[in-house]
């Protein structure tokens, strides 16, 4: 029983997490300051949303093994069905009952919200699934990049935005940029590191199609990017000039990270991953702190 939650929790991938609740918390916190919240509606927006996250990481292990993507060759971390930690079976199970809970958490939202709820629901969790399944996965022709930036920036942030206020912000557009940018910069290192072994596996990744180094680049970007409109955010939103001092903190980690995904090589990129992951951790924290000083 012990062993078999481990390897659930493994194929969960909590340290990945963070790309959903981020949208969820800080949107809401901007909504709370400076329009309306509602702490159920946080709690159904969190919880759908988290396992929208979980079917996907669970549908990612499963097809990724399946189209022979995560072999014995493989870099980044250890992956469940790919491992026999999990069977096939128990993890198409798994992943139905994670987009199952995803739609339970999500049809208040969608009384709430109407339509447009129902439209950004249902997308996402379809989305998720043909992320690595069916018969043209986003991930394997390249459009997993734009799929994140949308899904865990902008339509995550507006949309939990949204169910609070009936309206979207410009603020609100702003931090889903960021986030979408930093969302996706975690897939970009994904990317470059696993880049041989996606060729031999007929994935098709932006590191595949154009070459790590147009990655390395678009890293390099979505970091700054997010960087420069968070400064601007923090301009938006009147915040005090302390915000200024706590994010140009950033700038060292955020310069550090560009050089390593120049620097570092195949598994030694799983050590960026986990410094993005921080990154993104530390940047919530501090716009967080930043609402409330």
């Amino acid at each position: 029983m012990v062993s078999s939650l481990k390897a659930i929790l493994l194929a969960i991938r909590l340290k990945t997490l963070i790309a959903s609740i981020s949208p969820v918390v800080l949107a809401s916190f901007l909504s709370f300051k400076y329009g309306k919240f509602n702490f159920i509606l946080f709690c159904f927006i969190l919880f759908s949303s988290i396992f929208i996250q979980i079917g996907t990481n669970f549908a990612n292990d499963l097809y990724d093994y399946l189209k022979g993507a995560d072999n014995s060759d493989r870099l980044g971390p250890t992956r469940a069905v790919q491992s026999q930690l999990i069977s096939i079976n128990k993890m198409k199970k798994l992943t139905f009952m994670a987009f199952l809970f995803a739609v339970i958490f999500g049809f208040p939202l969608v009384i709430k919200g109407g339509y447009p709820i129902l439209i950004i629901g249902v997308l996402g969790i379809i989305a998720g699934y043909l992320y690595t399944a069916g018969p043209y996965p986003l991930g394997y022709n390249g459009w997993g990049d734009l799929f994140v930036f949308c899904f865990f920036g902008p339509i995550a942030v507006c949309g939990t935005y949204y169910l609070h206020n009936n309206s979207v912000s410009f603020p609100s557009v702003l931090l889903g940029i960021i986030l979408g940018s930093l969302s996706t910069s975690l897939l970009c290192v994904n990317n470059i590191r696993d880049v041989n072994t996606d060729l031999d596996a007929g994935k098709r990744t932006l590191a595949v199609r154009i070459g790590p180094d147009f990655v390395k680049g678009l890293f390099t970007f979505l970091l700054s990017l997010s960087y420069i409109l968070n400064i601007y955010l923090i301009y938006c939103l009147s915040l005090s000039s302390i915000s200024y001092i706590l994010f140009f903190l950033l700038v060292f980690p955020c310069l550090y990270m560009i050089k390593d995904i120049y620097r570092l090589k195949g598994a030694e990129l799983n050590i960026l991953l986990g410094r993005v992951a921080i990154y993104i951790m530390v940047y919530s924290v501090l716009l967080f702190i930043s609402f409330i000083i």
